[in-house]
């Protein structure tokens, strides 16, 4: 009977024991997510508003960059600002100018009104070799300076009608964002899951073209099969599901986004 009243009164501790620890692992948690979100917000004006400090940041990724684009055998993203065309010739290219002496002390993402003809003038110099190539050209400006960081994607076709997209004049957040992109192919077992850049989520961008599709790929390790073949399977922040072809990329707004058709001759190498 004792032995009894004993066992019971050591159940009894060791389940207040696992509910004081579960009250203290939660009350951690919290505290951590606080302490976490605390020093991002602090670290985030500390960076935007010193700009000896935003320098130094900077300076060290740049380095970093260049380091690590030397160990892995796969594209990485660049920190500094960049005009960049990406283009499939027997494999997949890209080229681009690094403009971070143009972009980097400006203060508004104003400065992109000035860029307009420059951007314009880029599309003029590559658009007549776009039939030279099996692929439609994607043009990405990668706009960083002290206060702003987003990636600006435009399409090169040579149908005029897209023309009027051509321009970029803002940088308007869009309330779009994707909670998966899986690429398929027949000819591969798995799929492959691709990750896209938040700095890509303004309002104009096009995503998801065949050339853009391919630069996600080349971005990532694992290897891939890239014909006319394949699809994209694409879960948005309303849990609808999207699934785009080698005829297709998506044209982001705002608040919405749209599918739009394209004329694309992809060949296999």
């Amino acid at each position: 009977m004792e032995e009894t009243r004993y066992i019971e009164q050591f159940n009894d501790l060791n389940d207040w024991l696992k509910q004081y620890l579960t009250y203290i692992g939660i009350q951690l948690v919290f505290l951590i997510n606080i302490l976490q979100t605390h020093l991002e917000i602090n670290y985030n004006n500390f960076y935007k508003n010193n700009d000896s400090f935003h320098k130094c940041v900077d300076a060290i990724e740049d380095n970093a960059y260049y380091l690590k684009k030397l160990t892995v055998p796969y594209y990485i993203e660049p920190p500094f600002s960049y005009f960049k065309v990406c283009y499939k010739d027997n494999t997949y290219k890209e080229e681009y100018m690094n403009v971070d002496s143009i972009l980097y002390e400006t203060k508004t993402a104003s400065t992109l009104v000035g860029l307009v003809s420059v951007y314009n003038n880029f599309f003029s110099i590559v658009k007549p070799i776009i039939k030279k190539n099996e692929l439609e050209y994607l043009v990405l400006l990668h706009y960083r300076n002290m206060t702003d960081d987003c990636i600006i994607s435009r399409l090169i076709t040579n149908d005029e009608a897209y023309d009027e997209y051509n321009i970029v004049c803002d940088t308007v957040p869009t309330r779009n964002y994707f909670l998966s992109i899986e690429y398929h192919h027949p000819h591969m077992k798995n799929t492959i899951s691709l990750n896209l850049d938040k700095r890509y989520l303004i309002a104009g961008n096009e995503l998801f073209s065949p050339c853009f599709v391919l630069k996600c790929l080349n971005y990532q390790k694992e290897s891939y099969v890239f014909d006319a073949d394949y699809k994209l399977v694409i879960l948005d922040s309303d849990i609808n599901t999207t699934t785009l072809t080698c005829n297709q990329y998506m044209r982001l707004s705002n608040v919405k986004y749209e599918v739009i058709e394209v004329k694309s001759n992809i060949k296999t190498d």
